[in-house]
């Protein structure tokens, strides 16, 4: 995983990024518009008037869906994003993943107690929104058998996953490459821990091919959806309905002031 010394003062964190993102080379028309983008923010929350010029501004003309985060312009940044955003997402104002978290842990509990519970996770990132449900189900009592399956395509956040995953206590975290569900079921069989996680790369947009019908209890996004053009929205949430009778995307709270 590449890592770098980031400034821990904050006005330094800012010139860093932007200093970086100068330098960058942007190889199509999309990339150079996400730099441009990105460029911007960074310069407006150098000061309240700034950022509050951009968010009412320069803000409602974006394109979102031709945006890349921090972390994919700058990927040496990338366990630094997903350690900052698992730190935003903890608080408990605005509670900006509580809304998934509840849900999540709802459904599980009263889930069918005799059968392991099946969450698979697209897009899965730091994998916050599961850790948070697990602790929560745990502090609960719930007693239910569940496997939760992250699935990522990058190397370096699957990595911070497990990390992130090591707070949790009597939980059993697994690595894979290209999972499928036979080797998920023989995963599942050699587990002795209640809460099973596993964390893959698999191309979330081919699931089909790798697991059947309904093999998941809940299929779930958190905070990824927008990254996706519509195209692509609509073919993975016809997927997600076709591997679980239960799904749900979350983009956090549709709420201005938030």
């Amino acid at each position: 995983m590449n890592t770098v010394t980031f400034p821990s003062n904050r006005d330094k964190q800012i010139e860093f990024i932007l200093f970086k993102l100068d330098e960058l080379h942007p190889q199509s028309e999309t990339e150079k518009y996400a730099i441009e983008k990105n460029i911007l923010f960074f310069k407006s929350i150098r000061s309240v008037p700034r950022y509050i010029n951009w968010l009412y501004r320069s803000r409602k003309h974006v394109r979102s869906e031709d945006l890349l985060e921090i972390n994919e312009l700058l990927p040496e940044l990338d366990e630094i994003f997903h350690e900052k955003m698992a730190e935003i997402e903890r608080r408990p104002r605005p509670g900006i993943v509580r809304p998934a978290v509840d849900y999540i842990t709802k459904l599980v509990t009263n889930g069918l107690q005799n059968k392991r519970f099946r969450i698979g996770s697209l897009g899965s990132g730091s994998m916050e929104v599961e850790r948070q449900s697990i602790e929560l189900m745990q502090q609960r009592g719930n007693a239910h058998p569940l496997t939760v399956i992250g699935f990522d395509i990058s190397p370096s956040t699957r990595a911070f996953a497990e990390k992130n995953l090591s707070t949790l206590t009597d939980i059993r975290v697994v690595q894979e490459s290209k999972l499928n569900e036979q080797r998920l079921a023989m995963i599942e069989q050699e587990t002795q821990e209640q809460i099973l996680v596993v964390i893959s790369n698999n191309d979330i947009f081919k699931l089909l091919s790798d697991f059947s019908s309904r093999a998941f209890g809940l299929v779930m996004t958190t905070l990824f959806l927008h990254h996706l053009h519509e195209k692509e929205r609509i073919s993975l949430v016809k997927n997600m309905r076709v591997l679980a009778p239960h799904t749900l995307n979350y983009d956090g709270y549709q709420n201005e002031i938030v």
